[in-house]
C-alpha cells in the first residue's frame, strides 16, 4: 500500500501543495495543485503531465514520447524509430531501417523505402509506386493504370479490359475491351486476332497467313516464296497454263523439226497414193482371188 508523506516541505507535500506518493512497487508519483504531475517507475521509466492534458514519458528501454492536450504526439523508439500523430488522424513514421511513411487526415499517404523505393496512395484508391530497381507503376481511382520497366518496357491497362504492352526489344501488342488485338514484332512481323477466332500473321519475310473464325485458311495467301517460284516459272500468277509467247524460239525449232520429218516420209507426187492401191487395201478381205489382168494405173 502506498504511503503518503507528511504534510510540509520536508514531507510528502511542499509549500505549493504538491503531493508525492511512494508506491509498494517502488515507483513514485507527484501531483501538483495546478493539475500537473510526474512519476518515476520502479523500472526506471518516468513521465510528466501538465494541467492541460499534455505530457511526456521515457520508457525503461530508452523510448520516449510526448503528447499534447489536443491528442497529438510524437515518439522515439529505443531502436531509433520515430513518428508523430495528430488529433485529425494524420501521422508519420520512420522505422529503424530508414523506411518511412506518412498519412494525412483525408487518408492520402506516401512512403519511401530505405532501398530507394517510393510510392503514394490516395483516399480515392489511386496510387503510384517505384521500386528500388527503377520499375514504376500507377493506377487511378477507376481501375486504369500504366507501368514502365527499368529495362525500357512499358504498358497500360484500362478498367474495360483493354491493354497495351511494349517489351524491351521493341515488340508491342494491344488488346481492346472486346478481345480483339494486334501485335508488331521488332523484326517487322505483325499480326492481328479477333474475338471471333479469326487471325492474320505476316512474318518478317513478308509471308502472310490468315484464318477465319472457323479455322479455315484464307484463299489467295500472299507469300514471298510463292512469288519467287512464280517468277522462276514464267510468272504463272494465275495458277493455270498460259499460252506460249508469239516469239517462242524453242517452239519454232520444234515445229520446224516436225515439218522436216513429215516431208521425208511423203511419197512422190506430193504425198498422194494411187487411188486403186488404196481401194485394193480397203477391199482386201484376206480371201485368195483368181489372177486377173492388172488394170491398175501406175503413176
Amino acid at each position: 500500500m502506498a504511503e503518503q508523506g507528511d504534510q510540509g516541505t520536508a514531507g510528502g507535500a511542499d509549500a505549493g501543495g504538491s503531493i508525492t506518493t511512494t508506491h509498494d512497487d517502488g515507483s513514485t508519483s507527484t501531483h501538483n495543485d495546478d493539475g500537473s504531475g510526474s512519476f518515476t517507475g520502479a523500472d526506471g521509466s518516468s513521465g510528466t503531465y501538465d494541467a492541460d492534458g499534455g505530457g511526456s514519458f521515457t520508457g525503461a528501454d530508452g523510448s520516449s514520447g510526448t503528447y499534447d492536450a489536443d491528442g497529438g504526439g510524437s515518439y522515439t523508439g529505443a531502436d531509433g524509430s520515430s513518428g508523430s500523430y495528430s488529433a485529425d488522424g494524420s501521422s508519420s513514421h520512420t522505422d529503424a531501417d530508414g523506411n518511412s511513411h506518412s498519412m494525412d487526415a483525408e487518408g492520402n499517404g506516401s512512403f519511401e523505402g530505405a532501398d530507394g523505393s517510393s510510392g503514394t496512395m490516395s483516399a480515392d484508391g489511386s496510387y503510384s509506386h517505384t521500386d528500388a530497381d527503377g520499375n514504376s507503376c500507377s493506377g487511378d481511382a477507376e481501375g486504369n493504370g500504366s507501368w514502365e520497366g527499368a529495362d525500357g518496357s512499358s504498358g497500360s491497362y484500362s478498367a474495360d479490359g483493354s491493354s497495351t504492352h511494349s517489351d524491351a526489344d521493341g515488340n508491342s501488342s494491344t488488346t481492346d475491351a472486346e478481345g480483339n488485338g494486334s501485335w508488331e514484332g521488332a523484326d517487322g512481323s505483325s499480326g492481328s486476332y479477333s474475338a471471333d477466332g479469326s487471325s492474320s500473321h505476316t512474318d518478317a519475310d513478308g509471308n502472310t497467313t490468315a484464318y477465319d473464325a472457323e479455322g479455315n485458311m484464307g484463299e489467295g495467301q500472299d507469300t514471298a516464296g510463292g512469288d519467287a517460284l512464280d517468277g522462276a516459272f514464267g510468272d504463272d500468277t494465275a495458277g493455270g497454263d498460259m499460252p506460249p509467247p508469239e516469239d517462242d524460239p524453242m517452239g519454232g525449232a520444234l515445229d520446224g523439226s516436225a515439218a522436216q520429218s513429215d516431208a521425208s516420209g511423203m511419197p512422190a507426187g506430193g504425198g498422194q497414193e494411187s487411188a486403186d492401191t488404196f481401194g485394193e487395201v480397203a477391199q482386201d478381205d484376206g480371201t485368195p482371188k483368181e489372177e486377173e489382168d492388172d488394170q491398175s494405173i501406175v503413176m
